[in-house]
């Protein structure tokens, strides 16, 4: 069981180890450098026999001047380097490294050390255990599927006699690394890296974890306010869209309205033209009924009623000859016969029912056919 435990977190650690180193290899060279960097440490270069020194911080360096290692103690900074609390390291001339530039297959990155180790015998006349060795790889795209690998190698016997003239003070060297071909900067190597046989510093394993978990965050804060701000901008569309489709229902509502209004209007035109017959059939009617010493006045309709004011001589036989028309239902006096103050004639108000057209309509279709 213990073993089986142990087998399952062995490979979930490979797996992580493998996973954060993949995800290092995206994130461009020039900022894997700058996250390898020590915040500050001190750097000794070691220069005639004699160490310089330097405050690193970032890649910018500030000169503090030079120091005896076979000095007094009292009379050097040597000895006092130790308890500023930063990382110290031995920095050799470019002169003391031996530098071989090697294209290597891309797909191998994680072995690159093994390969390395492994061709320095063949490719050089030093021994493996005879020499510090350490590379980095050459920025920029790499040719069908190789890419270039500098490895930097130094002998034991140079730089050993500078670790034990640092360690003679009693300080820690973290690190050991060359000046490059300007004599400015660094070479992004050191050479008491774990392949070495001695670990690097856990700082300096947490630090690109670190800034790829910060990119992660980074990532998905972004991802979060871009899908926020799609979700407002969304939003925002729909309720212009709703606002312009509210506005559309409304104008359609109003047309339906005044569709159905006109409408309306044309029915009651419709009910009209069918429900009572028309004016000039009805004057017309009352032309041929009434006699010649008869005339109309007044003439009013009102729904199905119609209203006449007649002026005659007489207005005993007005009734029964309008009752005769085909138009009129019935026929009324509205009112008591008076007399014409113009002349001789009496003035009858009669009220009649109107029939529905469509009986007047077909009249003279009947009386054509009886012709």
């Amino acid at each position: 069981m213990t073993s089986a435990f142990e087998t399952t977190i062995g490979t979930a650690s490979r797996f992580f180890s493998w996973w954060a180193e993949e995800l290092t290899e995206l994130v461009p060279p020039q900022l894997r450098r700058w996250a390898a960097q020590e915040a500050r440490r001190t750097v000794l270069s070691a220069e005639n026999g004699r160490f310089v020194l330097y405050e690193e911080s970032r890649g910018g360096l500030v000169l503090h001047g030079e120091v005896d290692p076979h000095a007094d103690a009292d009379s050097q900074d040597l000895s006092r380097v130790s308890t500023r609390g930063r990382s110290v390291g031995v920095r050799l001339p470019r002169s003391a490294c031996l530098i071989r530039r090697v294209e290597l297959p891309a797909a191998a990155r994680r072995d690159f050390s093994k390969m390395l180790q492994l061709d320095l015998e063949r490719a050089t006349p030093f021994r493996h255990q005879d020499v510090y060795s350490d590379h980095f790889i050459e920025s920029g795209p790499g040719h069908e599927g190789k890419v270039s690998v500098h490895q930097v190698v130094v002998k034991r016997d140079v730089l050993d006699p500078v670790l034990q003239q640092v360690a003679a003070s009693n300080i820690k060297v973290d690190f050991a690394d060359c000046w490059d071909e300007t004599g400015k900067r660094q070479m992004p190597i050191n050479f008491l890296h774990g392949n070495q046989g001695e670990p690097a510093s856990s700082a300096s394993r947490r630090r690109p974890i670190l800034i790829l978990a910060f990119c992660a965050f980074i990532l998905s804060g972004s991802a979060l306010v871009i899908g926020f701000s799609k979700y407002e901008n969304a939003l925002h569309r729909l309720e212009t869209e709703t606002e312009a489709a509210q506005a559309k229902a409304i104008a359609v509502n109003r047309s339906l309205k005044t569709v159905e209004a006109s409408l309306t209007e044309i029915a009651e035109l419709r009910r009209l033209r069918t429900t009572r017959p028309l004016v000039i059939r009805i004057l017309d009617e009352l032309t041929r009924l009434l006699p010649d010493t008869a005339w109309v006045s007044n003439f009013k309709i009102e729904g199905d009623a119609l209203e006449v004011t007649i002026v005659a001589q007489s207005t005993g036989e007005l009734l029964s000859l309008l009752a005769r028309s085909p138009l009129f239902t019935t026929a009324a006096l509205n009112a008591p016969v008076t007399y014409d103050p113009g002349g001789q004639s009496e003035r009858a108000m009669v009220r009649m029912t109107l029939k529905p057209a469509a009986t007047p309509g077909r009249l003279p279709v009947d009386r054509e056919s009886k012709d």
